[in-house]
């Protein structure tokens, strides 16, 4: 049986050289301060890392510097603004200067990884284009065995999937799925939907003012076993506090 896990989620952080730049890294602080702060034993970093692909060397070694403060196993993925093309920022990156314990999905047709010890695996499919042919959840893997099953990836969450918008993510690619919990990114507002057993979720933006809100935040995730996953909107920052949500 499954034992109990505990996710700290973000997405859309959004690392910058230009104006606000070091607003957004204290808010990057204030996220890896959450995961120590809640013991989360898995962090996920649904997109959106960094702005744009002409990111200088400060803050790639900014970055090495705060996920080398984390001790659980790290899963990146690359949104639309750092997609996985030749001039991306992830591409002259180097995890391994931050530690063991992160890994980067680099795999456009979809990458699952297997973390025994937390009984879970995770998957996600990088970003080569933004555009309308790019699909998220395209390919996603069944569930393996007993482990935990779950899923990240970065566009946009739509009821139709008529839209002609890009990297479309529908509710019916979300129940097929089966996962039990599916980290989403490239939205700026926090939102929870579950669709079948897969509880869906936006965790906000860490930097205040690039979403609708007076503070950032982030997701907080907990799996139990014969329990549904429940999500806490994780306020960031000196006088932040949480909202617990349960999606029904």
């Amino acid at each position: 049986m499954n034992q109990p896990l505990k996710i700290a989620h973000t997405s859309d952080v959004h690392l910058h050289d230009g104006p606000d730049a070091e607003r957004v890294r204290e808010a990057f602080v204030h996220v890896v301060d959450a995961v120590l702060d809640t013991q989360a034993q898995l962090f996920l970093i649904a997109g959106d890392l960094f702005d744009h692909t002409r990111i200088k060397g400060d803050i790639i070694d900014f970055v090495y510097e705060q996920l080398a403060r984390v001790a659980c196993p790290t899963v990146i993925i690359p949104g639309n603004h750092d997609c996985w093309e030749e001039r991306s920022v992830l591409q002259r990156m180097d995890f391994r200067h931050a530690g063991h314990h992160v890994t980067l999905l680099d795999d456009p047709e979809g990458m699952r990884v297997e973390f025994p010890r937390l009984h879970a695996t995770v998957w996600g499919r990088c970003m080569l284009d933004h555009a309308p042919s790019n699909r998220p959840m395209a390919s996603a893997p069944p569930r393996t065995g007993s482990y935990w099953h779950i899923g990240m990836a970065h566009g946009l969450y739509v009821d139709s999937s008529e839209s002609e918008r890009s990297s479309l993510i529908t509710a019916e690619e979300i129940e097929a799925s089966g996962f039990d919990y599916l980290a989403l990114g490239h939205v700026h507002v926090h939102r929870q939907m579950r669709h079948g057993h897969t509880l869906a979720c936006y965790p906000g933006v860490p930097s205040a003012h690039l979403g609708t809100r007076d503070r950032g935040c982030m997701a907080i995730v907990e799996l139990a076993p014969g329990k549904r996953a429940r999500v806490t909107d994780h306020a960031l920052g000196a006088r932040a506090h949480k909202h617990e949500a349960l999606v029904s």
